[in-house]
């Protein structure tokens, strides 16, 4: 979207900006100073009633996979569990059940997300979609149920010593039967990935410190927190072994990918370390990204926005702070490569003479039609679509963010404001619009790789 000069915009008319220039060159700069302040020079606004109704078009649907056969009956035992436990208190409480307001409208709340989560965990959507809100529900409905027992006194702090003693010993047992086994190393890595997240998921939970299990002796909240890690953790093993079990059972064959990953993972870092060099450091002044002449608009804003994700995600190396984390340091990599091509992309970009700008409604609904087009081009690659599946949701998510925040914009909103709102649909457009090429160089990474 190349942007005309005001001058051109408003039928030769000088802008504020010329107008201000050309001041200073009759030396009246000090009349600058005092624009802002003349009857109906204040900054230029926009109709936010229209900017919420571009925000409130439809947006791609965006499903969240796994390349894994989930089976209804694993689901529906989510969701039993968690009815059970609901079942099992005389939910929701009233004044003379709790009555601590506090307490209980923070387990009252809780009742009625898992309640929701139940509902919706047996509506339309994905496997993975239904399996995680059935999880949810489960988790809620324990913290539920943990608070109303502590509040009388039916359940102790040793059982909670008991409870994660337990689990600990469950995710063990889980680590030293899991292998990254596989006969097609990109399903696998993705897959893997997946059981690593919910293993050190379920380490972090049980990570708790004795002074919390001190503070849930006396607080029922407390107890309750540290009840639903428990749970949390417990659930995390029981749906990481169901994934590799169903993942395992469905090979053709068995090859152990571990050395692959090891390549891949080691071939990744290289790439992203060479592309990171030529990054710049980041600016108070994004202006200063471009090697042209443009102001602070949503483009160079987004511009500013993508390079602090990129080189964060370069400098950082936490995949190896906390493992298991060999696979997952595919998709890692895979996401910063996403920033560093979308960099390079819009820079590029804004200095071919594209401003990426906003001046009225009109600009702010081509920016969002623009992320929307290049989230359906990416959802519509037919190429490496493992990946794609693996990468797109995280990306394309950010659009129904945006909307919500523009959605509830005032009667009358400042330029400023919108363009910097709306700085997050080019953030969009471009990440997604990389993912199908980063997916290619991914997968072909994962492919090509041999022993180290």
């Amino acid at each position: 979207m190349t942007r005309t000069p005001q001058s051109d915009r408003r039928g030769g008319q000088t802008g504020r900006r010329e107008f201000l220039a050309l001041s200073g060159a009759l030396g009246l700069a000090s009349l600058a100073g005092c624009l802002d302040q003349l009857p109906g020079s204040g900054p230029k606004r926009i109709d936010g009633d229209a900017v919420a109704d571009v925000a409130s078009d439809e947006a791609p649907e965006i499903a969240e996979t796994l390349p894994v056969d989930i089976g209804a009956s694993f689901v529906a035992e989510q969701r039993e569990i968690a009815r059970e436990k609901l079942d099992s208190v005389p939910a929701p409480f009233d004044e003379t059940q709790i009555p601590n307001g506090v307490i209980r409208e923070r387990v009252n709340g809780e009742y009625e997300a898992a309640r929701e989560a139940i509902r919706t965990s047996s509506d339309a959507g994905t496997a993975y979609e239904r399996l995680d809100r059935a999880t949810r529900a489960r988790t809620s409905a324990h913290e539920v149920q943990l608070a109303w027992r502590s509040v009388e006194e039916d359940a102790t702090v040793d059982d909670l010593r008991e409870s994660r003693a337990a689990v600990a010993d469950d995710v063990d047992a889980l680590a030293s039967r899991w292998e990254y086994v596989g006969d097609d190393p990109v399903r696998a890595a993705i897959v893997h990935a997946e059981v690593e997240r919910e293993i050190r998921g379920a380490r972090n939970w049980l990570s708790f410190r004795e002074r919390e299990l001190e503070y849930a002796a006396e607080q029922p909240l407390d107890f309750a927190d540290v009840a639903v890690d428990i749970e949390r953790a417990r659930t995390s093993v029981a749906v990481a072994s169901y994934y590799f079990d169903q993942f395992r059972g469905d090979l053709a064959r068995e090859e152990n990918q571990r050395e692959r990953f090891e390549t891949a993972r080691n071939a990744l870092r290289e790439r992203i370390r060479t592309r990171g060099e030529s990054l710049p450091d980041e600016s108070e002044d994004p202006t200063s990204l471009v090697n042209r002449d443009v102001g602070r608009t949503a483009g160079v804003i987004a511009l500013d926005d993508i390079l602090r994700n990129a080189r964060w995600r370069t400098e950082d190396r936490g995949d190896e702070r906390d493992p298991p984390s060999l696979a997952s340091a595919t998709p890692t990599a895979a996401k910063t490569l996403v920033y560093l091509r979308a960099f390079e992309a819009l820079r590029e970009r804004i200095e071919d003479g594209d401003d990426v700008a906003v001046e009225e409604v009109e600009d702010v609904s081509e920016l969002r039609t623009d992320a929307v087009d290049a989230i359906s081009a990416a959802r519509e690659s037919d190429r490496n679509r493992l990946v794609v599946d693996a990468l797109l949701p995280r990306f394309a998510r950010e659009l129904r963010w945006i909307d919500d925040r523009l959605s509830r914009s005032a009667a009358d909103v400042p330029v400023d404001s919108a363009e910097w709102d709306a700085s997050g649909y080019v953030v969009v457009a471009e990440t997604c619009r990389a993912v199908a090429p980063v997916s290619t160089e991914v997968a072909s990474v994962l492919r090509e790789a041999t022993d180290p």
